[in-house]
Formats: C-alpha cells, sequence, structure tokens
C-alpha cells in the first residue's frame, strides 16, 4: 500500500493539467493529499515513522509558522477588502499543499516501508514517466503543426484550455509543446529537472537491461521534447547547471575527460547535421534570441522586476522582515495578474520577508551538505537536477507544482540510506 501510493504518485507528477479534474485539483495534488491523509490516518493509529534524518521538515516547518505569522499581522490584525482576502486565503492552502502534500507527505512516504525504496526503482519510474510525457509532447507538436489538429479539443487543459504560444524566429513559427502541463516552459521545467535522474538510471545504475539503441533513443526522445517547448529558460539553465556540476565534482570527472569531450564533440556533430535537413536548432536559436533581446515577454519581466524593487525598497521595516503575506503584492498596492512577480525569489521575499527567504536558503543549503554525503555518480546527477530547480526559479514563480520539491525529498531519502553514502560521509 505505502509504495504504491508512493508510485501513483510519481506517475501522476506530469499531470499538472492534461486530464486534470478542474484548473485548481491537479492529480499530483489529488495523489498528494490521498497520501497526506494516509500518513495522519498512519499516525493516528498509534504507528511511528522511523526516519534516520528529519532535519530537512524543520526548515519546511520554520517556512510555514513563517508565512502563518506573516499573514496573521498583514491579513488577521489589518483586514484587507474581501476579494484579496480571498485571493490570500487561497494562496496561504496553495503554500501549505505544496510545501506538505510535495515535500513532507513524499519524503515520510519513502520512510513508512519497512525496507528502503530503492533509488534505482524510483530512476526507473520517473524514466518512464518522462518518456511517455515526451511521446506525448511530440505527438500534440505534430498534430497540431503538421496535421493542424485542434489537439487541445481532444485532451482537456482546465487551467489554459488553449495553447497557441507561438516559437519566434523567422523559419517557420511552430506551435510549441506543452505536453501535459499547462504551458511549455513549465513542461521544460519538468524534462530538465527529471533527465539527469533519467540518464543515470539509462547509463549508470548498472541495473537497467536496456540495449544502448533502445536507451539512446529515449534520451533523443527526452532531447526532442525538449526543443519543441522552445523555452528559453530550459536552455540556458540546462548547459549552466552542467557546466556547476562539472566544476564541483571536477576531482572525479578528470578522468573521463576524454570520454566527455568526444561524447560532447559527436553531439554537436549530430545536431549540426540534422539542422541542415531540419533546421529546428536554427530556430530555436532565432526564438531564444528574439526573447532575450526585444520581445514583451523581456520587458514585462523587466518591469515586474522595478516593481519588486520598488515596492520591496519602499516597504514598512515589519513587512521587509516578515513579508506582506501569501498574495502581498495585492496588499502592497499592485494589480492582479500584471503585476504579479516572475521569479520564486521574489515571491518569496516578498511574501515571507528576509526571515522566510533565510529559511528557505538555509533548506537548500542544508541538501547542498546531504549531495555531498552521497556516492558518486549518483550525486552528480542529483547535483545537477538540483541546480537546474534552483536556477530556472529565477524564470518562473509556480512553486505550487511538485517536481523540484520531489527531487529535493529524493535527494534528502537518499542521504540517509548507508549503502549510497560515501566512506568520507
Amino acid at each position: 500500500m505505502k509504495k504504491n501510493l508512493l508510485y501513483a504518485y510519481i506517475i501522476s507528477m506530469p499531470f499538472t493539467s492534461a486530464f486534470c479534474i478542474s484548473s485548481s485539483l491537479s492529480w499530483p495534488l489529488l495523489w498528494g493529499s490521498i497520501s497526506t491523509a494516509f500518513i495522519l490516518l498512519y499516525l493516528l493509529t498509534g504507528k511511528k515513522i522511523h526516519s534516520p534524518n528529519i532535519k530537512s521538515l524543520y526548515f519546511i516547518i520554520l517556512f510555514l509558522l513563517n508565512i502563518v505569522l506573516s499573514f496573521f499581522i498583514n491579513d488577521i490584525l489589518n483586514p484587507p477588502d474581501s476579494l484579496v482576502f480571498g485571493k490570500t486565503v487561497n494562496h496561504l492552502f496553495a503554500y501549505f499543499a505544496s510545501f506538505i502534500n510535495f515535500y513532507v507527505t513524499t519524503f515520510l512516504l519513502f520512510n513508512l516501508n519497512s525496507e528502503a525504496v530503492s533509488p534505482y526503482q524510483i530512476t526507473k519510474i520517473i524514466t518512464l514517466v518522462l518518456f511517455f510525457s515526451c511521446v506525448f509532447a511530440i505527438i500534440e507538436f505534430i498534430a497540431k503543426n503538421i496535421f493542424s489538429i485542434d489537439f487541445d479539443q481532444i485532451v482537456p487543459h482546465p487551467a489554459v484550455e488553449k495553447m497557441n504560444a507561438l516559437a519566434l524566429g523567422d523559419i517557420f513559427r511552430s506551435i510549441r509543446a506543452r505536453g501535459l502541463a499547462e504551458e511549455p516552459g513549465h513542461f521544460a521545467f519538468m524534462i530538465n529537472l527529471f533527465l539527469p535522474l533519467s540518464i543515470y538510471y539509462l547509463f549508470f545504475s548498472e541495473l537497467c537491461r536496456f540495449p544502448k539503441w533502445a536507451k539512446t533513443t529515449i534520451v533523443s526522445t527526452f532531447i526532442i521534447a525538449l526543443i519543441l517547448t522552445f523555452s528559453t529558460a530550459a536552455f540556458v539553465v540546462l548547459p549552466i547547471s552542467l557546466f556547476l556540476s562539472f566544476i564541483f565534482f571536477r576531482k572525479y570527472l578528470i578522468k573521463h575527460l576524454v570520454k566527455i569531450l568526444i561524447g560532447a564533440s559527436l553531439l554537436i556533430l549530430f545536431a549540426l547535421v540534422l539542422d541542415t535537413y531540419v533546421p529546428i536548432i536554427t530556430q530555436l536559436a532565432l526564438d531564444i534570441d528574439q526573447k532575450t533581446s526585444n520581445s514583451g515577454s523581456m520587458d514585462d519581466r523587466t518591469t515586474r522586476a522595478e516593481l519588486f524593487q520598488t515596492y520591496f525598497k519602499n516597504a514598512p521595516i515589519l513587512n521587509k522582515f516578515i513579508g506582506y503575506g501569501p498574495s502581498g503584492y495585492l496588499k502592497a498596492g499592485l494589480e492582479a495578474d500584471t503585476d504579479s512577480f516572475l521569479v520564486l525569489y521574489q515571491t518569496f521575499l516578498f511574501e515571507t520577508g528576509i526571515f522566510g527567504m533565510l529559511i528557505y536558503i538555509a533548506f537548500l543549503f542544508f541538501l547542498l551538505l546531504q549531495i555531498k554525503k552521497i556516492i558518486f555518480p549518483l550525486n552528480f546527477f542529483l547535483l545537477f537536477s538540483f541546480i537546474m530547480g534552483i536556477l530556472h526559479y529565477f524564470f518562473i514563480s509556480n512553486y505550487w507544482y511538485p517536481w523540484y520539491w520531489f527531487v529535493c525529498a529524493f535527494i534528502a531519502h537518499i542521504s540517509t540510506l548507508s549503502q549510497f553514502l560515501s566512506v568520507k560521509a
């Protein structure tokens, strides 16, 4: 039962928009809530959770206590109008639902089993789930752009029913793939996070029995789907995260330098040859260039960043330290939707204040220390995914997606398993 709940939750993670019950109830949220209820019943029956390391949960509890304090001071002692208060309560629930269901519950599910859940099994399921999601996205892209099929009428997306976001550039203005997520950029975020875990399972776990051609096909499918999202953030974050991971583990990777250079050269050569027949790489480059130079999206992000700096700088000292509370930008006088912040760290700093941001940074630093304890090369791929999550949240603020919290819970869990710890740890 306990493992089945965990596996069902992992399988549900890509379905944050497609086939969802409503715009506010995604399948990960549903399964996460079911799992949370199961854990509560488990504890109420007098059973105990034997976890070797629950320190990471302290940071989450402190963060949530901080947001509750901010809510109490900003919304209970000084009530806003009913419309703003309603949004504030919704965002307060979003904080608790995300951090409890997607991190705390996931971490506890890992530890509820009489035998530890194997990281190999988890990365195997992640690989299969990601492969399904990417195949789905490729089919969606082909259906929309080649056969002009109204794919969104076939696959319901309650939050954003119609997605016609176009890739910029002068070669072909194709509709970007969003897969099972709400938006293409969000889908690319999930691919980025799970790609390192999948590569680890396929090529480095020594337990994957797929033939080499199948492994190559699976990874190629991931890359193709990622390209079809035309996500600027994904293609900025991926190489930077890979470089930082290489630097962090350089002493382990130096002996593989020749193989790495040969592999990278072959990959670049393959991309150049492919681009001469299907210029999708050139299209991606043009798309990224336009988005980072003179696009409306970049102007919008710049405007919102300037609003954050202005309003936070002029905020009362109390709000600087404990924040304005959930949906705090409304209480500060900003407009809904048009003035909300598009960077997670701006959102956390504005809504939870300096105290909340320091707690979150401490949480990330704690997980980084846990990664250092884990054996190589698993620690390399975990760090790769971990850094991509940190960097990608400079482009989005959607903390209510489950993917990054799952990676964090996975790191915390593996660091408790003696067979996956380095000798020095």
